[in-house]
């Protein structure tokens, strides 16, 4: 806690735009401003799991110069639902996260996925981080359904991309949001396709959505990584530096409201 202030980070979902994530935790960090709790979906919750679990940041940054398609790329079945198995990305965040379960991250985590069945949100708090990972990343049609205990899951980004409410009902008295927005496709209006309207029509949804969810959190980040696309890595220097910059200016906003000095920072290091 920062003066008594239970501190929460939420990391929302955006493929490889999550990638700026990593500048908004470093400059927090940096800062003296280490969460007491984290929640993500999706990319929020590919890189929550991954700082929760303790793994140096820089070095974080560093390993990401050297992840190329093949690292992260496998091709699924699609008649099994996705195109991508997810398998090799799980594979990594496994590594990256030292195999660890959720009682066992320095910082405590958790991360929701769509239950397919019930239609019903799962948050994550128990079991290893990187299957719930992997059921909070499978994004519906690319990556094919995560099976936990015989409940299959997607991407958890379909009913909420910016999971607040978790940290609210978990004790959180700030909440901090990282919100990569919405990743909009391109539409022509004079020629559109049938998968057109459709990618159009669930952009609004996904905007307007996202937007109520951003809002319930004390201090919005909102970093502009829309360069990206769903799995580019390429430019993740300059998504880093995207999510540095946002999280540079939203400082003394939070600073105040956890009643910490603009000039001097109370230092919070992790064991």
């Amino acid at each position: 806690m920062i003066h008594g202030k239970k501190v929460g980070l939420c990391l929302g979902s955006g493929g490889a735009r999550g990638l700026a994530h990593v500048g908004v935790l470093q400059v927090l960090e940096e800062n003296g401003i280490v969460p007491d709790l984290i929640s993500g979906c999706s990319a929020g919750a590919i890189f929550g799991a991954i700082y929760a679990a303790g793994t140096n940041l820089r070095m974080l940054e560093r390993y990401l110069g050297t992840v190329d398609a093949k690292t992260i790329i496998d091709l699924g079945i699609p008649i099994q639902g996705g195109f991508l198995s997810g398998d090799k990305i799980e594979e990594v965040v496994m590594t990256l996260t030292h195999n660890l379960s959720f009682g066992e991250t320095r910082i405590p985590f958790v991360c929701i996925a769509a239950d397919l069945i019930s239609g019903e949100m799962k948050v994550f708090e128990e079991g290893k981080l990187h299957r719930a990972v992997r059921a909070s990343m499978a994004v519906p049609g690319v990556f094919t359904p995560a099976c936990i205990d015989g409940h299959y899951y997607v991407d958890g980004g379909v009913i909420e991309e910016l999971p607040v409410d978790v940290l609210r009902q978990r004790g959180a008295d700030v909440v901090i949001t990282s919100d990569l927005g919405i990743k909009r496709n391109f539409f022509d209006p004079e020629h559109p396709s049938p998968v057109d309207i459709l990618r159009r029509s669930t952009d609004i949804m996904q905007a307007h959505m996202t937007v109520r969810q951003a809002d319930k959190g004390d201090v919005v980040i909102r970093p502009d990584a829309s360069f990206m696309g769903l799995l580019k890595i390429n430019g993740y220097e300059e998504s880093v530096a995207a999510g540095r910059q946002k999280a540079t200016e939203a400082l003394p906003r939070i600073r105040e409201l956890l009643g910490m000095d603009a000039h001097v920072s109370e230092q919070k290091s992790l064991p």
